[in-house]
């Protein structure tokens, strides 16, 4: 009896079309390029459930309570079924994808970039099939695990799921460059009950091959067909085979016979884009076109029980075509494979079960207990039941294992590329060029007025850099022309501007970073070793997990490193060194990344604060002071950012609160030709309802405590009132209160009590009070410990400048006398006037007598060491009327002469002797107000002491006086010489 063709349906705009039943046969589900999904309650339904998921559906699958959905957002969505709520995102890819399928153990996608990704149900592990070399146009799976793709290239590939190893490759099939511009899908179909054997249509047949062998078993012709075959498939049970064909024709062959069943014509010429069979096995079939038309073909065979893959059926026709009942040569192999595969399915196991008295008769029991199942479904039992009895006899536990991630520099693009970013920052881009005719790096530098650009030659094989304002690092691993090493170019320097270092034996780097003082390089020995930017080699440190990545901002430098093994999540741990001197120190925090991503990017802020980004988008800051990371952006808050769009990081700018990232289309590397032109986007922190004022007030409040904003005194006073207002008029004086008590700030306390005065909430401002006593008392113990702990740091140097100083001098203590030149000295007047401090010299009316200048050169123990570099000997004149002197030298000190108190004292020792008196004087004062108030006497004091000092010498000390012999006239070099003069505080 032929079978029946039902007139193609409208079902949605021009394009490529999908169809599949429901799991349980009830339902056809289409969907097309005009985004829709629709669920047809029979081909003549006329008002089917219609649900727009997007602006064009590709392919769509549904099992259990779920609907898995391709859409051209390049995501594979999931949907709860059929409510179609959202039920998250199964697949990403960087193209829409364009197949999916599935058995019970992987859900399997195939897109237009190339690329089948393959998910496991069991754990939810996800791997990849790359470098298709072209798009994926069509899939299928087996029930043993076998995943079969045809692509753009022209070929069928077969891989082993579980091992993710390529079976087999079947080539000189139809090629297309799009999957849009593809007429011949070439579907790939398992026999479903076995998956012992595959099919595909190639021209005008289908041929069907042992999965085991890869020979050719069978070869389905029909001589009617007009046109080439696009798909095909198996019917549930393995014993039909349909095509489609470009002309819209429906050939079908009796697996059994070999023979094409009779049929219907097709109703239009269109092309067939998919052909599934009802799962019901009930002898129906639905097909769709590229003119967005959905039909059915039915009555294919008339009772389904009489041909549900009865194996009695196949073993006689097996015994026929042994005897040369059969005309076709293909028909006893094809008996042999689908007759071996239905024993191994049951008696195998029976048999095993009956030899084996120690074993449990699982179908026995089954039998006993459940009774008889239908034939259709005891094919499929006794298969999961033989793989029951095989695992209990031989289970053995394999620790599953995940792979950690491999080093990467931060800024960089892969190096499989012919052109590729080594490093792309803040200060510049440093470029590889590796092709045929070129192999060179080439250096931009985005302030071309201070740096001009580097062309090298690439002749050492670099494959990673790092650039700071100073020095562009590179580096290469072991290759062909020798071990592993690092060369740096100093950007600004005198004489030999590059220098470099050899890895020793088969040390190797695996990564590098700079900054403007230091360069550091982490190898594969687990090493760090720290150059200064100048070529010095400095510390090498030992990192306790293999290194992933590396960063470096002035002094400090992070690295980043595995700190246990990995699981569905990294555990990256991060090493924060800082290098002052020659003295190291260094703190490791965990790295906070997303659940089961990757570590994208590490560096530092404008400020210094370490940074983190991973493969989920999300970025995190570490806050040094609190120990803490926080969220300050995620990749989803970007504007216009597609499914498979990523963000590359250039710089973040933590005063500014804003990040430097570039939108890379369908890709995560931007193009290195034409150079993309970076995007600011503005720290999102992920508060609560941000939309609303008062934790808009919030977000900005956290933000001026946490981070090294501009300002954010400033800005935490007027944010803190504003919440503080925000709180009294939604009466809510408590958090009113709660916010003062929080920040505990005794210069925000009179603001807010002034507020709360001035809108007449007396009780608050009341309560408010006593609270500022409280804050400055706890601010002074504050200031205090800082203070103790600066004295303490700079007693500990003092006293080892003290320790040098005594070292020194007590190399050669005997003081050394060297005459003058004979004839340099000059008579001195024996009644030359001199002024002292006080006139108590024992001299009479000013007047040096000759006694008092030998009683002056008896002092010289207690004399400057440098005396005899005098103010005179360097061009000074040897009278002042300002300052003390005496005959011999008048940089000598005096012992008997006081010093005035406010000449010697400092502010600052003053300021801590008068501390407690000027509080108890001004206790309403601030402690700002406090050292005004402070400077102000200490001025007065000082002018007071300096007045008393100055008129005390005799009448006579201000008088005219001649010049005298001694007093030459200043020259040009005595002049000069006095600005070479420093004067001692």
């Amino acid at each position: 009896m032929p079978f029946k063709r039902s007139p193609m349906r409208y079902a949605h705009i021009m394009g490529y079309t999908s169809i599949v039943y429901q799991e349980d046969g009830n339902c056809i589900i289409s969907v097309g390029y005009d985004g829709d999904f629709r669920m047809w309650h029979g081909i003549g339904d006329d008002d089917p459930p219609t649900v727009c998921v997007g602006e064009h559906v590709y392919t769509a699958l549904q099992y259990d309570d779920r609907a898995l959905v391709a859409t051209d957002l390049n995501t594979v969505q999931a949907y709860k079924y059929p409510s179609l709520d959202k039920d998250g995102i199964e697949f990403r890819f960087t193209a829409f994808v364009s197949c999916l399928a599935k058995n019970k153990r992987f859900i399997v996608a195939g897109s237009e970039d190339a690329t089948i990704k393959v998910l496991s149900i069991d754990n939810g592990e996800q791997f990849e099939l790359e470098n298709l070399d072209g798009p994926v146009l069509s899939v299928d799976v087996s029930r043993h695990d076998l995943l079969a793709g045809s692509t753009g290239d022209g070929k069928l590939r077969v891989w082993d799921m579980k091992t993710k190893e390529l079976k087999h490759t079947i080539d000189g099939l139809r090629k297309v460059k799009t999957f849009e511009a593809a007429e011949y899908f070439t579907t790939p179909s398992f026999e479903p009950r076995t998956g012992a054997l595959l099919a595909y249509p190639s021209g005008k047949d289908v041929i069907v091959l042992n999965t085991t062998s890869w020979k050719e078993v069978k070869k389905f012709t029909n001589k009617k067909l007009t046109a080439d075959l696009t798909v095909c498939g198996f019917s549930p049970m393995g014993d039909y085979v349909a095509a489609g064909s470009l002309a819209g024709e429906v050939s079908i062959w009796d697996c059994e016979k070999g023979t094409v069943v009779e049929g219907e014509a097709p109703f239009d010429v269109n092309p067939i884009t998919r052909l599934v069979w009802n799962p019901k096995n009930n002898g129906e079939l639905a097909i769709s076109d590229a003119n967005g038309q959905v039909g059915t073909v039915t009555n294919i065979f008339v009772d389904a029980g009489d041909d549900d893959g009865d194996e009695g059926d196949i073993v006689s026709m097996a015994e026929k075509e042994e005897i040369g009942d059969s005309d076709d040569v293909h028909d006893d192999i094809f008996a042999a494979h689908m007759k071996g595969d239905a024993k191994d399915s049951g008696d195998d196991v029976s048999d095993n079960d009956e030899d084996n008295e120690n074993c449990i008769e699982l179908e026995k029991l089954k039998s006993q207990i459940m009774g008889p199942t239908q034939k259709a479904e005891e094919n499929d039992d006794d298969e999961d039941d033989r793989r029951s009895v095989h695992s209990e006899r031989s289970a053995v536990v394999v620790a599953k294992s995940f792979p950690q991630q491999g080093p990467f520099q931060p800024g960089s693009s892969p190096n499989t590329l012919e052109h590729n970013y080594l490093v792309y920052n803040h200060v510049g881009i440093v470029r590889r060029h590796d092709t045929d005719r070129e192999n060179s790096i080439e250096v931009e530098f985005h302030d071309s007025q201070q740096h001009h650009g580097v062309h090298i030659h690439n002749y050492l094989l670099h494959t990673m850099a790092g650039l700071s304002e100073t020095v562009l690092a590179m580096a290469c691993p072991v290759n062909a022309k020798g071990g592993s090493k690092v060369v740096c170019i100093n950007q600004a320097a005198f004489g030999k501007r590059e220098w470099g270092y050899a890895m020793s034996g088969m040390e190797e780097i695996i990564a590098v970073t700079a900054s403007d003082k230091i360069v550091v390089v982490g190898t594969n020995c687990r090493l760090l070793r720290v150059f200064t930017a100048r070529g010095t080699q400095r510390e090498v440190i030992s990192v306790a997990g293999p290194i992933v990545a590396l960063a470096a901002y002035g002094d400090h430098f992070l690295a980043a490193y595995h700190s246990a093994p990995a699981n569905e999540d990294q555990h990256i741990s991060l090493m924060i060194v800082t290098c002052v001197n020659f003295k190291l120190r260094c703190r490791e925090v965990h790295v906070p990344l997303t659940a089961g991503s990757h570590l994208r990017w590490i560096g530092f802020s404008d400020r210094g604060s370490p940074v983190v980004y991973d493969t989920a988008g999300q970025l995190n800051l570490y806050h040094a002071s609190s120990n803490i990371w926080m969220p300050i952006y995620h990749e989803d808050n970007f504007p216009s950012k597609g499914a498979s769009d990523s963000l590359f990081i250039i710089k973040v700018s933590e005063s500014m609160q804003c990040v430097q990232v570039i939108l890379c289309r369908g890709s995560r590397y931007p193009l290195t030709n034409p150079i993309p032109i970076p995007i600011e986007v503005k720290f999102t922190l992920p508060m609560c309802d941000i939309d609303n004022e008062k934790e808009s007030l919030e977000d900005e409040l956290v933000r001026s405590l946490y981070l090294k904003t501009n300002d954010a005194d400033k800005l935490l006073k007027e944010t803190a009132v504003k919440l503080f207002a925000h709180a009294c008029k939604h009466e809510c004086e408590q958090r009113a209160k709660e916010l003062v008590e929080t920040l505990a700030s005794s210069q925000l306390v009179p603001l807010v009590i002034k507020y709360a005065s001035k809108i007449r909430r007396y009780h608050l401002a009341d309560s408010l009070a006593p609270l500022l006593p409280t804050f400055q008392e706890q601010e002074l113990q504050e200031e205090k410990l800082e203070q103790e702990s600066a004295r303490e740091n700079a007693a500990i140097v003092s006293e080892l400048q003290h320790i040098n100083l005594e070292a020194i001098a007590k190399k050669d203590t005997t003081p050394k006398i060297k005459p003058l030149p004979v004839g340099t000295k000059k008579p001195s007047n024996p009644f030359r006037r001199t002024m002292t401090a006080g006139g108590s010299d024992g001299s009479v009316g000013g007047i040096s007598s000759p006694a008092s200048s030998a009683s002056g050169s008896k002092n010289g123990a207690n004399s400057n060491p440098l005396e005899h570099l005098t103010g005179k000997a360097i061009g000074f004149s040897a009278s002042r009327s300002s300052s003390p002197s005496v005959t011999q030298d008048e940089n000598r000190p005096h012992n008997n002469g006081g010093t005035p108190a406010g000449e010697g004292m400092k502010f600052y020792p003053w300021y801590e002797e008068q501390r407690e008196e000027l509080q108890k004087r001004h206790p309403e004062a601030t402690e700002s107000e406090l050292i005004v108030i402070g400077m102000r006497e200490f001025k007065t004091h000082v002018q007071q002491k300096g007045g008393q000092t100055v008129g005390v010498g005799t009448p006579k000390a201000s008088e005219k006086r001649k010049l005298e012999e001694t007093d030459q006239p200043q020259s040009g070099v005595s002049k000069l010489a006095k600005f070479g003069f420093t004067k001692s505080s």
